[in-house]
């Protein structure tokens, strides 16, 4: 998928990324959030969007993400480290209808009139309870881009027709650059692969810790190797400042 040059965003941007220490399965404290920052700085990474879990099991009050993520920031700029952090959020679809329009606004991503949400895939496929979730995020103005897809069992069955109705209704795949890289699996580096190569998508890194570091680099190198020619660079580099700066505008037909 061509995207448009991205303006005010420098580096490379990482929209899928768990830097907020204490909230998930992230770091647990301040100095391991500075240390993945520190790791996501050597692979060039400039802008993070902090992507805590929101979901039943894991954070519930958005309001409280802009204080965690002021706080990292304030940990960063001590420690000399030049990296924009942004609010956002993995989105569980459960906690779609639970949010206010001004919950979900907080971590939106986009200029007005184009703002998106990353929205977990659940890992047993995309049924009927998720296409309802996020065709209720588009009748309120917010379009969706699918965090790691590749990682759902059975996503690409039936010609992915599940996969295609929410690329049709002007959502976007976010792949992992840890699944390309094999981390999670040979089944989810395949489908991955398969992924960037038929559909419109970008990379990150869906970092968590030591143990799920920074992948963006990894994922450049591995899609090079692939022969993916100039689409390498819109799917690490280009894709995603162009979602923070441009944004995913709905379809005319969802926006109506």
């Amino acid at each position: 998928m061509p995207f448009p040059k991205a303006d005010g965003v420098d580096g490379r941007a990482d929209i899928h990324f768990h830097l907020l220490p204490g909230v998930d399965d992230g770091p647990r404290t301040l100095d391991e959030s500075l240390d993945l920052a520190v790791h996501a700085a050597l692979d060039r990474t400039r802008t993070i969007v902090a992507t805590p879990h929101v979901r039943s099991d894991y954070v519930t009050d958005v309001s409280q993400l802009t204080e965690r993520v002021r706080e990292v920031r304030a940990r960063l700029a001590r420690a000399g480290l030049r990296i924009t952090v942004l609010v956002g959020a993995e989105l569980g679809h459960d906690m779609v209808g639970r949010l206010s329009q001004a919950e979900l606004d907080i971590v939106a991503q986009g200029p007005a009139g184009a703002r998106w949400l990353l929205v977990e895939t659940p890992f047993d496929g995309l049924a009927d309870d998720f296409t309802a979730a996020t065709a209720e995020l588009r009748g309120r103005g917010f379009s969706c881009v699918l965090a790691h897809p590749e990682r759902a069992v059975r996503l690409l069955d039936d010609g992915g027709v599940a996969v295609r109705r929410e690329l049709s209704e002007g959502g976007l795949l976010q792949v992992n650059g840890s699944s390309l890289a094999g981390w999670h699996g040979e089944a989810a580096r395949q489908v991955g692969f398969a992924l960037v190569e038929r559909f419109p998508a970008v990379v990150a890194s869906d970092a968590h810790g030591a143990t799920r570091p920074p992948a963006l680099s990894i994922a450049r190198e591995l899609t090079r190797m692939r022969g993916l020619g100039s689409l390498t660079g819109d799917l690490v580099e280009v894709g995603p400042r162009a979602l923070l700066c441009r944004g995913l505008p709905l379809p005319v037909s969802a926006a109506a």
